[in-house]
């Protein structure tokens, strides 16, 4: 039946000239094909593309993340890096690599593995035009902090602050323990112009407002298992680095052993 005929039929039905059974008008019904194959898989993938691409990203963004997670050598230390004065930020941002070395020779090696490592992680707290990012660096320390593996930071005064909400006293009073030790300022272990420095190739560029604190982590944490273990450890690599103890074997030319599994030179 053409389009004209439809129109008439519908005019009649409007005009009660004829009823509905007696109408002829049936809409057309699409016909059904059943794919099989190749055709079958083409159709799937014509009407569900980006669906599948979406799923292979996430599935293999997941898999990624396991297998670095897993696959990376846990260290015998973690340190976080938390700054919040702007400028402070921008110039340790570059310093990570730096960091670990350093620290990595005032470590013992607690795991036993046959080498020393030590995780730096960091989180800039300055104003960003972007809060999302400041949200996340937040979260970063929080989650850190109340995991209890971290217990020794790399800090600004406004860092501290941030990481303490203020109460310095969350900090290990390192004054009390090395009260003759011209670099300790109550709780905060000055970094600039001490060897620590110089070993992270950062004795003149340093700010004076960067500092080595220890989480003082007690038995009412929730996480006190974690917690207690990491101050430990912290607080005996800060006492190398505020004495000066290299954690390995030094020899007369300089050279450090027992660090890693290769000679490394002092800085």
């Amino acid at each position: 039946m053409s389009y004209q005929d439809d129109k008439r039929e519908l005019l009649k039905l409007k005009q009660g000239i004829i009823d509905e059974s007696e109408s002829v008008i049936h809409e057309e019904e699409k016909p059904v094909y059943d794919l099989h194959g190749r055709k079958k898989a083409e159709n799937f993938w014509y009407h569900n593309k980006w669906y599948v691409i979406a799923g292979v990203f996430f599935a293999a963004a997941l898999t990624f993340m396991l297998v670095t997670t897993l696959g990376k050598k846990q260290g015998d230390i973690r340190v976080m890096v938390v700054t919040k004065n702007k400028e402070i930020s921008a110039n340790v941002t570059y310093k990570t690599q730096e960091f670990e070395e350093a620290f990595e020779l005032y470590c013992r090696d607690y795991d036993d593995s046959g080498y020393v490592h030590v995780d730096i992680y960091s989180a800039d707290l300055s104003e960003n035009a972007d809060p999302q990012y400041m949200l996340a660096g937040v979260t970063k320390v929080t989650s850190e902090i109340l995991f209890g593996e971290t217990q020794m930071f790399i800090v600004d005064r406004e860092g501290a602050e941030a990481i303490t909400n203020g109460d310095l006293t969350q900090f290990v009073d390192l004054s009390a323990l090395y009260p003759d030790i011209e670099f300790t300022e109550g709780r905060l272990y000055k970094i600039k112009g001490t060897p620590f420095a110089q070993n992270c190739q950062y004795y003149e560029a340093c700010p004076d407002d960067l500092y080595i604190a220890v989480h003082n982590a007690t038995e009412q944490d929730e996480n006190h298992a974690r917690s207690i273990p990491a101050k430990a450890k912290a607080l005996e690599t800060l006492d190398n680095i505020i004495r000066g103890n290299y954690a390995g074997w030094v020899d007369d030319q300089g050279r450090i052993y027992g660090i890693t599994q290769k000679e490394t030179t002092a800085q």
